[in-house]
């Protein structure tokens, strides 16, 4: 048989979509499935560091806050009462895996959190904005479920995913290696970095212990009213609070659980201590 060789057609090896369209679709691809591994570390990070030993926690969070407590303020009587005022929100039976510290600062910028660690930072600000006890409560309640979900620690987690990615880019790290960069950073995202559905579920924990240790909640809600209204004296609120999600719609869904419990909300409210918002609680003037 006599072979007979044949013109071979030209773009015969050209795919006859547009290169860009190729380019496009690679780089989606490529970016699809980095969010994936992204996501998927990140709750694997969660699971791990969960699990770690509440010595270990301790460190990190001894780490963790110290750029936090520049402004801290120290024997001061206005700590024991938080102190108290936390651990009176905790039910018979229930205890937290770690001794919370109440960490003070003076800072005019309204906030409240707790970190790895059992660490909770009030400021000197939100004492001044609070209007009764059963709003700061509510406040710290609120904290106290992030801590016993473990959120702070899960928050970590997917913070030092991100910042290893960071780390292996090259962005936000410091010409020594990125630790003081790191550091401060992690913190940041350790408190910011929580979902709706644990935000929720903190919202439901704090609101619950604030009805079994006062028999209502009535009251407790004013405060984030004001927020979601956004009253002139709050306009110094922390970023942390305003990521937030702080809107009527989260007010509404705490009011409906009020409603399906059966919690009263129309009983009389808490004052604060005299002075709460004056230094070692003397009276201000003489504070001064």
């Amino acid at each position: 048989m006599k072979y007979i060789p044949k013109k071979i057609p030209e773009g015969i090896n050209v795919t006859s979509r547009h290169p860009l369209l190729n380019f496009a679709y690679l780089l989606g691809t490529v970016v699809a499935v980095s969010i994936f591994i992204f996501v998927v570390l990140g709750f694997v990070a969660e699971w791990l560091v969960i699990r770690v030993s509440p010595e270990t926690e301790t460190q990190i969070g001894d780490m963790l806050v110290q750029p936090a407590l520049d402004k801290e303020i120290t024997d001061d009587k206005r700590i024991q009462y938080i102190e108290e005022l936390l651990n009176s929100l905790l039910i018979p039976g229930e205890t937290t895996r770690l001794p919370l510290q109440v960490h003070l600062i003076n800072n005019d910028v309204i906030n409240a959190a707790i970190t790895v660690g059992g660490h909770v930072l009030v400021h000197t600000a939100l004492l001044e904005t609070v209007k009764s006890e059963n709003e700061l409560a509510l406040v710290l309640g609120h904290e106290l479920g992030h801590f016993q979900a473990h959120d702070p620690l899960k928050s970590l987690g997917r913070s030092l995913v991100f910042l290893t990615v960071s780390s292996i880019l090259g962005v936000g790290m410091s010409q020594s290696g990125g630790l003081p960069k790191i550091i401060p950073l992690t913190s940041e995202l350790t408190n910011l970095n929580y979902s709706r559905i644990q935000e929720r579920a903190a919202d439901i924990y704090g609101f619950n212990r604030v009805v079994k240790h006062y028999g209502h909640g009535g009251h407790s809600l004013d405060f984030f009213e004001r927020l979601a209204k956004g009253e002139s004296k709050l306009q110094k609120v922390s970023q942390y609070f305003l990521t937030h999600p702080l809107s009527q719609d989260r007010i509404n869904d705490l009011n409906a659980e009020a409603a399906k419990q059966g919690w009263k909300m129309e009983e009389e409210v808490t004052p604060l201590p005299q002075w709460l918002h004056c230094s070692n609680m003397k009276p201000c003037e003489q504070a001064e």
